[in-house]
């Protein structure tokens, strides 16, 4: 089956796939090439107990543009796909997933329920290796902890102020409705290329706490093609210490971006503190994926596979997804879970062939 070569434009596809595209990016390797490639990301999506409870999280308390609520009071779930559940390795299950955007920002907030399967929820803990962290950078910090206040959402952060940091941002860890981390962080200034002042949020980043910053560098910089940049050596951080009320930690840092993305992944290392690294299945409340964005899927998944990877997939490769995706989820050195997906010509239709569709 042929790769589609043609400009992709905005596709919403049934399996929680978001694929923003159009011509050939900065730093993107042409369609025409065979080389393996990640060309771009896609939606954050952690997974939850309840998308109707976390989308109105997301709307309520940072002000996030969300699908309107049906007159029945909950959005539907969708309807079976053994296929995506294939690339999932979520056989039987039932799944919903739905977007929180904020205009001018490419990256969401895709929050994802899994039912009907065997999951666990997980105690997440900041320094963890594994424990996903969404960075929402704001305007004015003191206003987004207003509405934290009114919403009487924990925060985690001792004395429950902003802490100011050495670059002059001021930042504050807080915890959703589903016990996961999130950091409102106010930079030294606001880039004049920042969204509209229509919201309170500027900029989307994820930060996700390592087992071994070397390992994790590796297989994103030179597996992944992601840029590197921002690195440090451990040393006691103050501000990291009183951000997260763990008065003992050293930290590390580096920071990374694929060709394509706007979106900034931030990589820390903590040192000087208990961890204990996650172990979890994608159904697992607590685990969280990024989409990829990938060109030649199949040599992709073979390279993961050689630097040591799991590919959760049927199979442990890329599988057919409706409507002609390629897809791949795959745990990264962290089980942080990343799913590869590639446009595909005429591989997976919404509707598959009779001798096709039971399985």
């Amino acid at each position: 089956m042929g790769r589609l070569t043609t400009r992709v434009m905005l596709v919403v596809a049934m399996g929680g796939l978001l694929i923003i595209g159009g011509t050939t990016a900065i730093g993107q390797v042409p369609a025409s090439s065979t080389a393996p490639a990640i060309v771009g990301t896609g939606q954050f999506t952690p997974i939850v107990e309840n998308m109707d409870r976390s989308l109105a999280f997301y709307h309520d308390v940072f002000g996030m543009d969300v699908p309107e609520l049906p007159a029945s009071g909950s959005r539907p779930y969708n309807n079976p796909n053994p296929r995506l559940f294939a690339m999932f390795d979520i056989p039987g299950s039932k799944e919903r997933h739905q977007s929180a955007r904020v205009k001018g920002i490419s990256t969401g907030v895709e929050p994802m329920e899994i039912q009907d399967i065997d999951h666990k929820t997980m105690r997440l803990r900041v320094q963890d290796p594994g424990t996903a962290t969404l960075v929402l950078v704001v305007r004015d910090v003191d206003a987004a902890v207003a509405r934290v206040r009114q919403a009487q959402v924990r925060i985690v952060t001792p004395g429950g102020s902003p802490v100011k940091f050495s670059d002059g941002s001021r930042a504050i860890l807080i915890r959703d409705v589903d016990e996961r981390f999130i950091e409102i962080r106010q930079p030294a200034s606001v880039s004049a290329s920042a969204p509209s002042a229509a919201s309170n949020i500027v900029d989307i980043r994820l930060s996700i706490a390592v087992n071994d910053m070397d390992r994790t560098k590796k297989v994103y910089g030179d597996v992944l093609g992601f840029k590197l940049e921002g690195e440090s050596g451990f040393a006691p951080d103050s501000a990291m210490q009183a951000l997260t009320g763990l008065p003992s930690l050293e930290v590390r840092r580096s920071r990374v971006q694929a060709n394509g993305s706007a979106l900034w992944i931030e990589f820390v290392e903590y040192k000087g503190v208990d961890r204990t690294p996650l172990r979890m299945r994608i159904q697992d409340r607590g685990a969280a994926r990024l989409q990829l964005r990938t060109q030649n899927i199949d040599a992709m998944v073979k390279a993961v596979k050689g630097a040591g990877l799991t590919v959760v997939s049927h199979g442990g490769v890329a599988v057919p997804i409706p409507p002609n995706f390629m897809g791949a989820l795959v745990a990264d050195p962290n089980n942080f879970f990343v799913s590869l997906f590639e446009p595909c010509d005429g591989c997976a239709p919404r509707t598959p062939p009779p001798s096709t569709a039971s399985r």
